[in-house]
């Protein structure tokens, strides 16, 4: 039960820690972009506002135009070209002084892809452009971006590297000081299991005290009603705590390789079935039985007979006056896979994920004159989770509910 705790936590604090940092690199990196992109567009307004050229830059405190972004450099740090098309798309004026020469191939066919494009802003390669309308056709202002899209991937590139050192880190603090963190919650489930524990042998005491001087006087004052009744619910407590000490050490039971065995659970389920045949047709109960022959599986004999023997007595008891119970058995994707249905009419489908919680019994039809307690489904349900299987319940439209369990094959 720790080990799985400690393992959910682990996850969970990964899983919220990754999703955080990774939200947070995504919004820088996005910011960091638009605002480059911003930049850019601003130069190249400029570029177009100049006649594709730049003027000089005023001071903060000349004009309230003034772009903090650029100064007396970015003229010589900026390299752009201005390219004029017709109305057929055709080049027919160009500055390519601001580029290096071997690039103005490119440029021609960028600025072919920019007029196919019917775009006004975007980026093109390496370039971010935009397109402005002319009297005789278009104007292209085009910048390289290329050192700013390097510096923004390099500064990517070293966010992911420090996000993975920090999962790394922190995967290892926690792996370190998870115990410690978990120990008061350990110490009070082991108090709690020893309570159980201790509870149920004291009270073993009283109730066989109880049955034996109910026995006495059965045979002294002859049976009445009232001793009946005594002997009954004698029964039931009796069979309470044995159910509440198995499922506490059921809690804290770990099976090895060791201590496994391969089992035939079609030998399993088909006995169980037939265990059961008896007490349902005595209740008119229609019981059909579909079990794949020479489904193995690993595990230990008494708990899969325990798991089998509580799902089909469950679906016994909580048969509504349809009166049908189907038991399936079959091999899928190297699991074996336990269906129990019952008709079951009047269930609250919001209290259906509730089934394995321990005493849960729904008021329509859980009571407990069924003789149920509400740690069946819950012993089951630990029962499969330590063989490393998955048991769920679902409820169809026509009031048939149905128990799956999903165990790995041998």
């Amino acid at each position: 039960m720790l080990r799985r705790l400690k393992f959910r936590f682990i996850l969970l604090a990964m899983i919220s820690m990754t999703a955080t940092l990774i939200i947070a690199f995504t919004a820088v990196s996005i910011t960091l972009r638009a605002q480059m992109s911003k930049n850019t567009d601003s130069i190249i307004e400029t570029l177009y506002e100049n006649g594709g050229q730049f003027s000089l830059f005023r001071h903060a405190d000349e004009d309230s135009g003034y772009k903090p972004f650029m100064h007396s450099e970015t003229p010589f740090r900026t390299r752009y070209y201005v390219a004029y098309l017709d109305s057929a798309g055709d080049l027919y004026k160009a500055d390519f002084a601001h580029i290096a020469m071997t690039n103005i191939d490119l440029i021609k066919e960028q600025t072919a892809s920019i007029y196919s494009a019917k775009k006004t802003r975007g980026y093109i390669g390496n370039y971010r452009y935009g397109v402005y309308s002319l009297e005789d056709g278009i104007m292209i202002i085009g910048i390289d971006c290329t050192e700013d899209l390097q510096t923004i991937n390099m500064l990517n590139m070293i966010t992911l590297i420090t996000i993975a050192f920090c999962i790394v880190i922190v995967l290892i603090l926690l792996l370190a000081f998870s115990n410690r963190v978990l120990r008061p919650f350990e110490e009070n489930r082991e108090k709690q299991r020893q309570f159980i524990t201790d509870a149920g042998h004291e009270l073993k005491t009283p109730i066989a005290i109880i049955r034996s001087n109910t026995e006495v006087l059965e045979m002294t004052e002859g049976e009445s009603k009232w001793l009946t009744n005594i002997k009954q619910q004698t029964e039931r407590m009796s069979r309470l705590v044995k159910g509440l000490v198995e499922l506490s050490k059921m809690d804290e039971q770990t099976l090895s390789e060791k201590e496994k065995q391969r089992i035939v659970f079609s030998e399993i389920v088909s006995n169980s079935a037939e265990s059961f045949r008896v007490p349902a047709e005595s209740k008119g109960i229609e019981l059909n039985v579909g079990i794949a022959p020479d489904v193995f599986i690993s595990g230990d004999l008494e708990d899969i007979v325990r798991l089998t023997g509580i799902l089909i007595d469950n679906a016994v008891k909580y048969t509504d006056s349809r009166k049908q119970i189907n038991i399936s058995l079959s091999s899928k994707a190297k699991k074996a896979v336990l269906k129990v249905s019952n008709t079951c009419a009047g269930i609250d489908r919001s209290s259906v994920p509730k089934f394995f919680d321990r005493f849960y019994r729904s008021d329509e039809s859980r009571s407990s004159e069924t003789g149920g307690y509400g740690i069946g489904l819950s012993m089951a349900q630990t029962i499969v989770r330590n063989h490393k299987g998955k048991i769920s319940v679902s409820y169809s439209e026509d009031e048939i509910i149905t128990f799956t369990v999903e165990l790995p094959s041998a």
